[in-house]
């Protein structure tokens, strides 16, 4: 079956969100005291980290925001779209629906931040060195202010670390709605169309059939005319005699 193309310009809508709202400045670290996603993996020498070198920052990105889009909104779709069905997302706004995509959003990003907290949340090497994630445009308060609280171990939960999640769950939201409305609009606009194109077309079809129904008629009369007797004619002309003074 073919990919609908609502669900191609929504999995593009995620990976452009996570893209420039949050993975490209923590990958790259752009702000300052914030670190390349190199130095976090391995502080003590990020050349020789196996990690660094299968992902490096200019791969890490595109696999995380493609991780972003697909495994994360793209079942988050799924997961509304079992549930409701489209016909929820051409409504303007259901609580309901954005509950789910918030606590999908979120547990997930949970689960990920204990698998590799030492990476993000702030967590301290061998070394005492502090791990520090760029500030980004979805999370704004940067490391600057970052609580984080140890759940197994040495693995940390952070504040920071989920205010990208909270705000992409509104933003995906509303690009669903926008999505699925637009395409609801031009189908029924298709629509719409090929039923006028079928009432335009009954008239010229008719008038077609009046124009040759009048042609053989014509056609017809002129030759019942040819047809008829001269004598008749005459005969009819005696019934008349002309007036004498």
């Amino acid at each position: 079956k073919r990919i609908p193309k609502a669900v191609i310009y929504l999995y593009v809508a995620g990976f452009v969100l996570s893209a420039l709202g949050w993975e490209c400045w923590w990958t790259f670290g752009w702000v300052p005291p914030g670190q390349d996603v190199n130095h976090r993996r391995c502080p003590e020498d990020p050349s020789s980290c196996l990690s660094n070198q299968l992902l490096p920052p200019g791969i890490n990105w595109i696999v995380t925001s493609l991780y972003d889009a697909g495994i994360v909104c793209m079942l988050g779709l799924w997961l509304v779209l079992q549930v409701w069905k489209k016909d929820v997302l051409l409504a303007m706004w259901n609580w309901k629906v954005f509950v789910v995509f918030l606590v999908w959003f979120v547990g997930q990003n949970l689960i990920v931040e204990l698998l590799i907290s030492g990476q993000i949340s702030g967590a301290e090497d061998v070394n005492e060195n502090e791990i520090f994630v760029s500030w980004a445009p979805l999370s704004p308060i940067g490391p600057h202010w970052n609580p984080s609280i140890k759940v197994i171990g040495e693995a940390r939960l952070s504040v920071q670390n989920q205010i990208p999640w909270l705000l992409m769950t509104p933003l995906f939201y509303a690009c669903c709605i926008a999505v699925y409305r637009r395409q609801h609009h031009q189908s029924k606009d298709d629509d719409d169309d090929e039923d006028d194109d079928d009432d335009d077309s009954k008239p010229t079809e008719q008038r077609m059939k009046e124009t040759v129904l009048r042609e053989e008629i014509k056609t017809a009369a002129i030759a019942t005319n040819h047809s008829v007797d001269p004598e008749s004619n005459a005969s009819n002309g005696s019934e008349h005699p002309t007036a004498t003074v």
